[in-house]
């Protein structure tokens, strides 16, 4: 099997929310991508798992010479492989290893420790497996990490090529608007946050987060740079705010329609059509709603959206912990969630469910 079609079966499986916590992903990920890279990953003085390296132990270590390791790779569960930035130079500094990698099995980002600045600064690059082809995934990850470019000294000096690349800065420049694009289509809660707050500012009256949601959202369906170059209008121009208390609730009193499978139910708000979404899906897959908590669409940049417990839903902010919904196996979801992150996680858990967004499911809220 190539290195592509491994990549392709491995998004679509994280897609499908198939790798929940760092064993999965060091197993079904991690050390499937290693082989296909020429690396032997059954000689553990290769390809050397939990390395000590008086500081802690690195979850892998990539040896050139067999023992002495070229790379350090690191894997943390779904969407939390930046918090192991400063662990995972640590390791590198008292070992000196130059190279580091780390990952949640979706994102893979490569630094090199040595070099001046932030830790931002010392990334030289960040792959992201849903945004790019596998043919180019690939190409990166051959890059960085295939055993031939590192026994050769070929994946470091790329890596600090790349750094001084005065090409790159540009590069990210050019991606400023997908990305935007990306964040107000989905409701980001920091996004969401900081304009309503800013309103709030000018005008003594926080808006709902519903409609700033929908507000960028319908930024986010303008073309590429005309995006970035609108401005926030002033608070007039927005729909009227909702009752804070409601806000907080995370409830819609706008009701409708959803059709699934082929048949269609009302529901009173977008909460209802959300949790009987997953409810449904839930009832004939036992392992659905796991999968579904560990998509990365299912967290936010402090929580889960889809968790065990009322504090993983809300780590810092215990007085909304009531605001949630039990679903089956012991599961819950939080309902502080405007409507376009409730639609976020409808059609990531349509994905999951290996079914098709706007045809097997569809909402209209």
């Amino acid at each position: 099997m190539s290195l592509e079609t491994t990549l392709s079966d491995i998004t679509a499986k994280l897609r499908q929310g198939r790798f929940p916590n760092e064993q999965a992903i060091s197993q079904g990920i991690v050390l499937r991508i290693l082989q296909e890279l020429g690396w032997d990953s059954w000689d553990t003085n290769v390809v050397w798992p939990e390395y000590q390296t008086g500081e802690g132990r690195a979850d892998f270590a990539l040896c050139y010479p067999p023992s002495k390791p070229a790379i350090f790779i690191e894997v943390k569960q779904p969407g939390k492989a930046e918090d192991a930035v400063r662990q995972a130079l640590e390791y590198a500094f008292h070992t000196g290893v130059p190279f580091i990698v780390l990952t949640d099995g979706k994102t893979w980002s490569f630094y090199l420790p040595a070099e001046q600045g932030s830790y931002e600064d010392r990334r030289v690059y960040k792959l992201d497996l849903f945004e790019r082809s596998s043919n180019e995934a690939a190409l990166i990850l051959d890059r960085y990490l295939a055993r031939t470019n590192v026994e050769s000294g070929t994946a470091l000096e790329n890596a600090r090529n790349e750094y001084r690349s005065r090409n790159r800065k540009s590069q990210s420049r050019a991606a400023i608007p997908n990305a935007w694009r990306e964040l107000v289509e989905k409701g980001d809660e920091l996004l969401v946050d900081l304009l309503a707050s800013a309103v709030e500012s000018k005008t003594g009256i926080r808006p709902g987060d519903d409609d700033v949601a929908e507000y960028l959202a319908s930024l986010g369906r303008s073309s590429g740079i005309e995006t970035t170059q609108r401005t926030v209008p002033p608070s007039s121009t927005l729909p009227a705010p909702i009752n804070r208390a409601t806000r907080f609730a995370g409830e819609s009193t706008r009701g409708g329609h959803l059709v699934l499978l082929g048949k269609t139910y009302p529901y009173g708000n977008a909460k209802e059509a959300m949790v009987f979404v997953l409810r449904e899906l839930a009832k004939t897959d036992a392992g659905f709603l796991e999968r579904c908590s560990a998509h990365p669409d299912a967290q936010g940049r402090k929580r889960r959206y889809i968790a065990r417990t009322a504090e993983e839903l809300y780590p810092d902010r215990p007085d909304l912990r009531d605001h949630q919904e039990s679903l089956p196996g012991g599961w819950l979801v939080s309902t502080n969630l405007n409507n376009v992150l409730k639609k976020t996680i409808v059609r990531l858990a349509t994905e999951v469910a290996n079914l098709s967004f706007g045809k097997d499911v569809v909402v209209d809220f």
